[in-house]
């Protein structure tokens, strides 16, 4: 049966899903079902079947967590006629590399995951031409995929993490040449996308205007409505997985050919309507072994269960937490179907989970005991509405498992110990014997004490002087729960057997990474899969019944291994104390060849168990091949050779540590990378000689006898040989000048700014014109053919520097750039020349305005400082003409930039008066209830028709945490002093060093704490935002002598005193970068004598030590005293500077000698024996002298004192003979004016206002 096709169109489709092979590749007469050993090999067998020989492979990650990597990798097969394979991203799968020789492959295109260094290493010493097409993450590299392919007509959008979702229509997209996309975390694609179909809800995909959304309340129920929208042919139908998705992904090879779909199973069922659809001739064909696909769900496909009434059969509590919901089918939607759980009136919450036609409804802890109500309901439906009873949990039944009792005796002590073993459950069946409820359960019997442990087993010590083994007839065992009243009794059989395990039975050795037994390595654990049954024939992993039913090396609780590198040995196991577990593992000794070895476990009955293995030898270099540099190598340089080498595993080895001392080289020397791999570089050769010059390099292992050479040609000295111009980043329209409104200008450079510039020398490599040292000979010089329509200025040379093109009149003209060598003479010193022609356009020629796009959300992180304002935008605005080219703009056309909504704010050109490119936005932080905010950004601009014009966008933000996507070190070696070579940088002298910018208190990463950093060596983090302002989790410096550190943020506390290497590594999250810093020709800070100021100090601590707070004569105001601390220790911090100068060191002992008399003159005066004479006349004259100073007791002409008045503020305060000099002095304290009421002799009153 086939559905009516729809006219739906265009190219590629998900993950390595859907190559193409010719259609009578699989025929099938009957049910059947498609399993390899392993996915790799399914692969093979589907590509060999598919194509009897090929030119192109296509190699795919079928790691578990990178199938999503390479979900464009089919159409890109199907357009190279290509089958695809699948590897181990780590290591190339053998079997695949002899598959693709057997089929002729000549190129390899590798994808995502697979596109390792181990992986294309190997492909390239299989002599195959490899391609890589891989982006930074999973929506990157399934854009790099698409890029490659015809343009599509049509699109499926799926999540982030949506497999599932794209296997559901992966047939039908490769059927009818549909694209798939994957959108980012946020459930948005990069750019603007034309979708047909989202798949998955919209916690994957958010909506996109015009496309139909698919999708259901899991992934199998995705699939069933994949099914039921989009025409298939059910000739033959394919199930799948839908948990594990490997062979679904291959299996969707074969469905493409037949316009067949895929079904996903859960393991159990099927959603997906596919019986309706069957003919008689219709075939099923499992995906992947029995595991996977079962026999039961395949016969559930082709003749689902009863289509009866759907309802509720059974509600009862299978557990003291859980209820049984039984209904008499599985739900057709079980996102429907709803559970109220309710004890009286109060709701009681539980969780539920489907299994087929029954729901589980868990509570969070036990249900209290009482009557509850269960009302299920599918949709406004309701199905049932039962009662339940749930009774107190108790122990239900007791049983003593063992039938004997096994007796141990202690060979120094002869004492004896039984051992046998219980289980407890409850009402429900439900084993509680390690519950607490089981607590409570007295085992008792007449031999002695029974003592009931974790793990089910008892433990009889028996009563002084019984011997257990003397009572033939059995001993008795009792047990009662005394809150339950539950009991058991059993009369076990007295064994004379020794120990307590009858047999046991060593399986084979397991790891949880599948490492072989390997020499050397003491840090891989090994575990032995056992099978042991204790003296009464029940199985057991109890760690007390092994311990005393296993025989041990003496002292210790090791088996018999017959190597003296291997050690095996019963351990509890760390999840649960009471089970046992017999854990393997090797010395650190190393072995010189393979050998064979045996493990032994003997019970104390005689019983014996042998375990045969092979101790690999430890893993060392056996083989290596050099490869020819991937580029030409010139006269002085040194490169980087690439190498092949493995173990005698095959395995590949990289590291320095063990390659180094194996490895002996002619013509070239090991270098230790930073992240302690290794790479080898050639020696150095000059050649002044017209022709190349050959240099022989090789690789000799002594041990394994493995040799390896190569030739390369050592050519001509490097130089500049090509300019490359990239016009795009030039725009070819520009706004003429007019009136004194500045002009449109435009910049081009070598890189550290706009771009657009870049060098590549006689071997077509590019010179990295910004930073490297061999480029400071060169420079491009600008010219332009007409000076009053375009006028250049600048130059573009290493470092920052740039070439400036300003508009003028109305008109074309060319502009030139030459790249000249400053070396040579003028006129014979042009390299290279590269013109674009620039048009000036009129006002009138520019019809409209645009602006550019915001398609990364901008990260809410306010503007409090200068790294937050790195999270902004920053859209240009640009003419158009009637074509709609863009025309850069002249002058500052902005008249007001606004956001209509207030999580945003415009932080430049908000009130016009800016450039085209002036306008920047950021984003304010998000309340705890938001997670994002959009808004509109408008900016109204003055046209060159003198109107107001208006352009628009829409803009995001987001409060997702930065995350790195990649991680820089940034450096410039066009300072003088500054060189870098192999991850390293040099400085070199004092000149070095202050050009780096680097000092005491400078930050190694862009932002730290807000602040950007002044220097030119810093780490900085793209993060998904696209900007560059993240911070880093930590900054470290490897342990040095030279006296280089930072703190954790990165922030230098001491720069080196001496010459050395120091390895600086940044961190962010999962991203770590290290680059190492190589500092030459140290000038030592000179020792500066520091003494003087440390004797200061001392000093004026002690008279700070020595002053007492208050307003007495002979105290100090507060003030005084915490000024005089703050210079103390603004001294001290000058003492404790490692690198401070004699200047700053005298600077600190004047400014303290300065800070000290200051102190020592505010104390509060003593009071003198002053006379206030002529009291009256000086009264009637109007002021009084010596009120600053003056005597305890009262003049003879004054009576009276009153204080009426401070600093304009009215007091009254009489004074006495006692009290006069203590309130005068007060007042002499930080006040100016005082008015006083003076009482004379004759009874008059005068008021007397003193100014201090």
């Amino acid at each position: 049966m086939k559905k009516t096709k729809k006219a739906l169109a265009s190219l590629a489709i998900a993950g390595m899903v859907l190559s193409m092979a010719p259609v009578s590749v699989f025929a099938a007469d009957e049910d059947t079902r498609l399993a390899g050993a392993d996915r790799y090999l399914t692969s093979i067998k589907i590509a060999e079947k598919a194509y009897a020989s090929a030119d192109t492979a296509v190699v795919a990650a079928g790691n578990p967590n990178n199938l999503v990597d390479a979900l464009a990798a089919a159409p890109l097969a199907a357009q190279e006629d290509a089958p695809i394979y699948l590897t181990d991203k780590a290591d190339m799968n053998d079997d695949v590399v002899k598959s693709m020789k057997a089929l002729g492959v000549d190129k390899v295109i590798v994808v995502g995951a697979a596109a390792s260094k181990a992986v294309v290493d190997e492909l390239k010493a299989a002599g195959f031409t490899v391609e890589e097409v891989k982006g930074a993450g999973r929506v990157e590299t399934a854009e790099a995929i698409n890029a490659k392919l015809t343009a599509p007509a049509g699109t499926f959008v799926v999540g982030y993490d949506g497999v599932a979702d794209a296997m559901s229509v992966a047939s039908y997209a490769a059927a009818n040449n549909y694209a798939i996309v994957v959108t980012n975390q946020n459930g948005t694609p990069n750019g603007t996308v034309e979708a047909d179909y989202i798949v998955g809800g919209t916690t994957r995909v958010k909506d996109i205007a015009g496309a139909k959304r698919l999708a259901g309340a899991d992934r199998y129920d995705t699939n069933k409505q994949v099914i039921a929208e989009l025409d298939f042919d059910f000739g033959t139908v394919y199930v799948g997985n839908g948990l594990t998705l490997a062979d679904a992904l291959v299996g969707s090879v074969l469905a493409a050919q037949t316009d067949s779909p895929i079904a996903l199973t859960d393991g159990k069922t099927v959603k997906a309507d596919i019986a309706s659809n069957l003919t008689d001739d219709s075939v099923i064909v499992a995906l992947g072994g029995t595991a996977a696909v079962s026999n039961a769900v395949i016969d559930a496909v082709k003749n689902p269960p009863s289509t009866g009434e759907f309802k509720v059969d059974t509600v009862s509590a299978v557990a003291a937490d859980v209820f049984a919901v039984n209904f008499t089918k599985a739900p057709a939607d079980a996102s429907k179907i709803t559970f109220e759980v309710k004890q009286g009136t109060a709701p009681v919450t539980v969780s539920a989970t489907w299994d087929g036609a029954k729901a589980t409804l868990k509570k969070s802890s036990k249900f209290v005991a009482g009557t509850y109500t269960v009302v299920v309901k599918e949709g406004d439906k309701e199905l049932a509405n039962k009662e339940i009873t749930v009774t107190e949990q108790k122990v239900a039944k007791i049983e003593i498992t063992s039938s004997k009792l096994g007796v141990v005796t202690n060979n120094k002590t002869n004492e004896q110990t039984g051992y046998a073993t219980y289980k407890v459950v409850d009402q429900y069946g439900v084993d509680i014997t390690d519950a607490a409820l089981a607590n409570s359960i007295q085992f008792i019997s007449g031999v002695g004490n029974v003592e009931a442990r974790k793990g089910g087993l008892l433990v009889v010590t028996p009563t002084n002087g019984l011997n257990l083994l003397t009572y033939t007839s059995g001993i008795v065992i009792t047990a009662n729960d005394r809150n339950s009243g539950a009991s058991a009794s059993a009369t076990l059989q007295v064994t004379s057997q020794m120990g307590t395990l009858s047999d046991i039975t060593l399986n084979k050795l397991t790891n949880v990474d599948d490492k072989e037994l390997t020499a050397g390595n003491s840090v891989d654990v090994f575990y032995i899969d056992y099978t042991a049954t204790d003296i009464s024939g029940n199985p057991t992993n109890n760690y007390e019944l092994l311990e005393q039913g296993l025989i041990f090396k003496d002292g210790t609780k090791e088996l018999t291994v017959s190597s003296t590198y291997v050690k095996a040995e019963l351990v509890k196991d760390p999840k649960d104390s009471t089970k046992g577990l017999i854990k393997v593992t090797t010395t650190n000794e190393p072995i010189d060849f393979e050998m064979p070895l045996t493990i032994t476990a003997m019970t104390w009955t005689g019983k014996t168990s042998q375990l045969n293995l092979t101790l690999k030898k430890q893993a060392q270099v056996h083989s290596i091949t050099l490869l020819a540099p991937d580029e030409a190598v010139a006269s002085g340089e040194s490169a980087t050779i690439p190498f092949l080498a493995y173990d005698q595993n095959n395995k590949a080895v990289t590291k320095y540590s063990e390659l180094e001392p194996y490895v002996t080289l002619s013509g070239a020397e090991w270098k230790k990378n930073n992240d302690g791999t290794a790479s080898i570089k050639s020696e150095k050769v000059t050649n002044n000689s017209t022709t190349s010059v050959p240099k022989i390099i090789t690789a000799t292992i002594s041990k394994s006898n493995s040799f390896s050479s190569i030739t390369i040609n050592i050519q001509k000295e490097v130089k500049a040989d090509e300019l490359v111009l990239d016009a795009s980043v030039l725009k070819t329209l520009m706004q003429e000048s007019k009136g004194g409104v500045s002009a449109a200008e435009q910049a081009i450079d070598f890189g550290w700014d706009e771009e657009g510039l870049s060098v590549k020398d006689q071997y077509g490599r590019t010179i990295d014109m910004t930073t490297a040292e061999k480029a400071q000979p060169y420079k491009v010089v600008p010219h332009s053919d007409n000076d009053s329509i375009v006028a250049v200025s600048g130059e573009a040379t290493s470092g920052k520097t740039q070439i400036q093109l300003q508009a003028k009149d109305a008109g074309s003209t060319t502009v030139r750039f030459d790249l000249i060598d400053t070396r040579l003479e003028t006129g014979k010193n042009v390299v290279d020349s590269k013109s674009v022609t620039i048009t000036v356009l009129q006002d009138k020629e520019i019809k409209d305005y645009v602006m550019d796009e915001v398609s990364k959300p901008l990260y809410a992180a306010g503007t409090a400082t200068a790294q937050d304002k790195a999270y902004n935008a920053n859209p240009k605005v640009w003419g158009t003409t009637a074509g709609g080219a863009k025309v850069v703009l002249r002058g500052t056309p902005i008249l007001s930039a606004t956001v209509n909504n207030g999580r945003f704010e415009v932080t430049a050109g908000a009130t016009g008066g800016v450039a085209y490119d002036g306008v920047k936005v950021v984003a304010n932080k998000l309340p705890d209830t938001l997670t994002e905010a959009s808004a509109t950004l408008s900016i109204s601009l003055l046209g060159a028709d003198d109107a107001v014009h208006s352009v628009s966008t829409e803009i995001k933000s987001s409060k997702a945490t930065p995350v790195a996507e990649s991680v820089n070190v940034v450096y410039d070696t066009s300072f003088e002093g500054i060189s870098y070579s192999d991850e390293t940088i040099t400085l070199k002298g004092a000149t070095g060093i202050a050009n780096s910018g680097l000092a005491v208190g400078v930050s190694l990463q862009a932002y730290n704490g807000g602040v950007k950093t002044s220097s030119e060596i810093f780490f900085e983090a793209k993060d998904q935002y696209g900007k560059k302002a993240k911070s880093f989790d930590t900054i470290y410096v490897d342990a040095n002598d030279i006296g280089f550190a930072v703190d954790n943020s990165g922030k230098i506390t001491a720069m080196p005193t001496k010459d050395g290497k120091v390895k600086v590594t940044a961190v962010s999250g999962s991203m770590v970068k290290t680059v190492a810093i190589n500092f030459v020709d140290v000038v030592a800070a000179p020792v500066v004598n520091k003494d003087a100021l440390k004797a200061a100090i001392t000093d004026a601590q002690e008279v700070l030590d020595a002053a007492v707070v208050g307003t007495e004569p002979g105290e100090y105001p507060q003030a005084a005293v915490d000024t005089f601390a703050n210079a103390i220790e603004a001294a001290q911090a000058v003492v404790d500077k490692a690198d401070a100068t004699e200047a700053e060191v005298a600077t600190a002992v004047t400014a303290l000698a300065t800070a000290k008399t200051t102190f020592e003159a505010a104390v509060n005066p003593e009071v003198e024996d002053g006379v206030l004479t002529s009291a009256a006349v000086e009264a009637k004259a109007g002021a009084i002298d010596g009120l600053i100073a003056v005597k305890v007791t009262f003049p003879e002409d004054v009576s009276a004192v009153k204080v009426i008045g401070v600093d304009g503020v009215a007091q009254e305060k009489t004074l006495t003979d006692g009290s006069f000099a203590n309130v005068v002095g007060e007042l002499n304290v930080g006040h100016n004016v005082f008015e006083f009421e003076v009482t004379l002799s004759d009874g008059s009153t005068e008021t007397v206002s003193i100014t201090k």
